[in-house]
């Protein structure tokens, strides 16, 4: 059964006052949907804990990959000569989805293997907000996942305006997160983990929760 957000705590501290605790780097396929919505989450659900530092239109996924593997190196250079410890808080996320896209398997275990954390998405992106509308579970291609999202998501269209409407779902990621987990859940179960439709985007989500200490204890 789905869980209930609880209320909306009040913020009376402004973000801009408080120190990040962690930040997080995010090489995605996307140039505007993904960067604009996990932006969104930094600021909603990070509590002005979490720093989220994308690095947008990063190509196919071996090609983010090898971007997110370079940054890794380069932050963690700069860690090892640097006296604050908040270059010693980061994660570096690589964000795709399967698409068209071949070598997929090739391009997780790379990164997996080389300290990168991965949120995936088969078909699209799109399915993750989604979830937060409806319990999706259609073996559709991107396409029918885009209009879906535009159907329950008026504000968010693909072709002139893929934004997702944060404000519209933000408050039910709780549903969200166990309708993926339930999808991915039933993929293990066919022996096709990255089988359609499946996102484990909600992880990399549950990471903003945490370090940001809004409603962690819900997750």
């Amino acid at each position: 059964m789905a869980r209930r957000m609880p209320a909306t705590p009040s913020l009376k501290r402004s973000t801009s006052t408080v120190d990040p605790k962690v930040e997080i780097h995010i090489v995605c396929e996307g140039s505007n949907t993904e960067p604009a919505y996990f932006d969104s989450c930094a600021l909603y659900y990070g509590n002005g804990l979490v720093r989220i530092l994308t690095v947008p239109g990063a190509g196919a996924p071996t090609t983010i990959v090898q971007k997110a593997k370079q940054l890794r190196e380069e932050l963690t250079a700069k860690r090892k000569k640097s006296k604050n410890s908040f270059d010693h808080c980061f994660r570096v996320w690589a964000v795709f989805d399967r698409d068209e896209h071949h070598n997929i398997e090739s391009a997780i275990n790379e990164a997996l293997g080389s300290g990168i954390d991965v949120g995936f998405s088969n078909p699209c992106f799109e399915l993750w907000p989604l979830l937060h509308l409806v319990n999706y579970g259609n073996q559709d291609g991107r396409h029918a996942i885009q209009k879906r999202l535009n159907a329950e998501m008026p504000e968010y269209d693909h072709e002139s305006r893929a934004i997702i409407d944060f404000e519209m779902i933000k408050d039910l990621f709780p549903e969200a997160l166990d309708r993926s987990r339930a999808l991915n859940s039933a993929r293990e179960a066919e022996n096709c983990p990255l089988g359609c439709p499946s996102t484990n985007v909600g992880e990399l989500v549950v990471k903003i929760v945490q370090n940001g200490k809004k409603w962690s204890e819900q997750l």
